[in-house]
């Protein structure tokens, strides 16, 4: 009996070396550093480097807050393609992006937002988040907008309607594809352009919303089980996930948001997020409804739901919105960007909190 319970014993503890030999603890934090890594199926960001910033240094600086520190004319801009992929009708497509930031600065790597913009994914272009990007880089951030695939079988900017569930989950997985393209490109040349690997936010508008969310959240087997096959016929969703690591610190939101199930957010993946909807969004829901508001295509649920999911994981969220009807908001590009900016930098002030606005008036705020 006894010799069975020190085999047992045993046992125990050579599973328990094998296990940390797999997972690792994390590194010790005496350098400054935060350590902390999300977890992602399938598409794991693999977190190996150190920040090139830890949050505590971005805290203390003036940078990346509410004033400019850098007027326009002391901003740098670079153009170029990112990829190169094939369009829903098989054309080949140019990704195009949109890079500034500060010129000759004395800060090396910067924190980077990555910006998507919006148009049902069938219209728009990068230069709609421009705004947005020379703003940032005006605080100190790097920003880059991006061109992804646009279109889908049936469907058309007069009538998004028109096609069907499998062809609109599709032109969602593209731009995905081409958002983690665009960014393992960004990643790759970091020395470059000057970016903190570690501290990489994710930006979108309505369509860019959804993109973010999705990249964030969904894996292949997720969009599988929407459109079974999909991998198949449009390849990886994340071909460099094991070579090109990099960190999410935060999704920024506006003009709308999106997420076929909010189930996909659980306690190891939910991500800091800021949000602007209107409650009488007629193309996303700000509850729940369909994606495009088009009665063939998938549920999806906006803004309010996935604030509650965060509100019940404890992660924090900036929730805006305007008791009104229609997609598009009243807040100036200037708001918005100041907005964006006070997020991170409470998050990398350790002062974690999670606030409701409706429209401009504060009407909870809860520190965690």
């Amino acid at each position: 009996m006894l010799k069975q319970l020190y085999r047992t014993y045993g046992l125990v503890i050579l599973i328990g070396i094998l296990l940390s030999c797999r997972y690792p603890s994390p590194e010790p934090t005496g350098n400054g550093q935060d350590t902390t890594v999300p977890v992602k199926p399938d598409t794991v960001i693999i977190d190996t480097i150190p920040a090139k910033n830890p949050d505590s240094s971005l805290a203390n600086t003036a940078r990346f807050g509410a004033d400019k520190i850098f007027t326009d004319s002391n901003l740098k801009t670079t153009k170029g393609i990112f990829g190169n992929a094939a369009d829903y009708r098989g054309k080949a497509t140019d990704l195009n992006y949109e890079f500034v930031a500060p010129g000759n600065d004395t800060l090396k790597y910067r924190p980077f937002v990555l910006m998507v913009h919006e148009g049902a994914f069938l219209f728009g272009d990068l230069g709609n988040e421009m705004v947005k990007a020379r703003g940032l880089a005006q605080r100190g951030y790097a920003a880059a907008s991006i061109n992804y695939r646009l279109g889908f079988n049936g469907a058309s900017e007069q009538y998004a309607c028109g096609g069907n569930s499998q062809e609109a989950i599709r032109a969602v997985y593209r731009a995905v594809q081409d958002t983690y393209a665009a960014i393992h490109y960004f990643v790759d040349r970091a020395e470059e352009f000057g970016i903190d690997t570690r501290q990489i936010m994710l930006a979108g508008s309505s369509a860019g919303a959804i993109t973010v969310t999705a990249l964030v959240y969904m894996n292949e087997a997720d969009f599988e089980a929407l459109a079974p096959g999909i991998t198949k016929a449009l390849g990886r969703l994340d071909p460099k996930a094991d070579d090109s690591p990099f960190r999410v610190r935060a999704l920024l939101t506006q003009l709308g948001y999106g997420i076929f199930k909010s189930d996909y957010i659980n306690a190891s993946n939910a991500m800091p997020t800021v949000f602007f909807q209107r409650i009488g969004d007629n193309v996303l829901p700000y509850y729940g409804g369909t994606f495009l508001s088009c009665p063939t295509y998938p549920g999806m649920v906006g803004a309010k739901p996935v604030a509650d999911q965060l509100k019940k994981f404890k992660i924090p969220f900036e929730l805006n919105f305007e008791n009104l009807e229609g997609h598009h908001l009243s807040y100036p590009e200037e708001y918005v960007i100041g907005r964006y900016a006070g997020f991170m930098k409470r998050l990398w002030s350790q002062n974690p909190r999670q606030i409701t606005n409706n429209a401009y008036k504060t009407v909870e705020d809860v520190k965690l």
